[in-house]
């Protein structure tokens, strides 16, 4: 992945006028929420999503505790945009924001919401075995404590968060839901260190979960990548709506044969700024430019 790239395109939106990126903001908030409840078992599409979680419209022939479940995660996710930024009383993560993320992700089901677990959670595929019942209060103290005072300087704070995401998922504090706290929760550090939510665009979710699984075993590395370059492609998004990079216009658009070959593999392995709308590859003039002259 390339972290130039993604620092580069993280300050030129930064540095724009806010209301040139809100759209794009929005479409990404559409979009986390769509792939995350994706990932934990929902069943609608970005489409139905989205009539969802912005108009309130039920849309498509899906169970009701279907639609609780997104709406729900929503209402979760709306929690983390309007937290507050850290401070050095607060720290980077209180105990009683880990309770209201669950709380406000399964508000209308039976999962105890925001109750912490009470009982001992099977193994899981990994071998891992999870916090037993008794130990969760002091370990989600631990763990909270630990983040208090944000990424160590020699750490770069998606690795630090990955490896967060990796200990929150080993207490595993609750009964259920707690791949969707893990998520909301590595966003909620995300944004106090200044970046846009991590969200999994795969179609499946076997990347994700096996990265999962490979932290359960203390190696978070594969993790900080998956939340790396999905950051880079939300950035790419967001940074193709500013002036000075012209207009973003399907890859297909600049090249023919066995360059447009080039190109589509740059983009693939991160070295050619890039991004998906639509199931369609865009980029920019500015972008293969950048990417040529390096």
């Amino acid at each position: 992945m390339d972290t130039l790239a993604l620092e580069r395109d993280r300050e030129a939106v930064l540095r724009a006028p806010a209301g040139l990126v809100r759209a794009g903001l929005a479409e990404l908030a559409i979009e986390e929420v769509w792939t995350s409840t994706r990932i934990s078992g929902s069943p609608l599409g970005r489409a139905e999503t989205e009539a969802l979680v912005r108009r309130g419209i039920a849309l498509g022939n899906h169970p009701l505790e279907a639609y609780v479940h997104v709406s729900d995660y929503a209402r979760a996710a709306r929690f983390v945009r309007e937290a507050p930024s850290s401070s050095r009383r607060r720290g980077f993560l209180t105990v009683e924001e880990v309770v209201a993320l669950h709380a406000h992700a399964t508000r209308r089901t039976s999962e105890r919401p925001g109750r912490l677990r009470e009982s001992t959670l099977p193994q899981f595929p990994s071998g891992m075995i999870a916090s037993p019942a008794w130990l969760i209060p002091q370990a989600l103290a631990a763990f909270v404590e630990r983040l208090h005072g944000g990424p160590p300087a020699n750490v770069r704070a998606i690795d630090w968060i990955a490896d967060a995401h990796a200990r929150y998922e080993r207490i595993a504090p609750f009964a259920d839901a707690n791949g969707r706290v893990g998520r909301l929760l590595v966003n909620l550090l995300l944004k106090r260190c200044g970046y846009v939510p991590f969200i999994y665009r795969s179609r499946d979710s076997s990347a994700y979960l096996a990265a999962l699984r490979a932290a359960d075993s203390r190696d978070a590395e594969a993790l900080g990548t998956l939340i790396a370059n999905s950051l880079a492609r939300s950035y790419a998004f967001l940074a193709a709506a500013l002036p000075e990079q012209g207009e973003a216009r399907p890859l297909s658009d600049f090249a023919t044969g066995t360059r447009r070959a080039a190109l589509y593999k740059a983009a693939q392995r991160h070295r050619l700024r890039a991004f998906r709308r639509d199931g369609r590859l865009l980029t920019t003039a500015a972008w293969i430019r950048d990417y040529e002259r390096a």
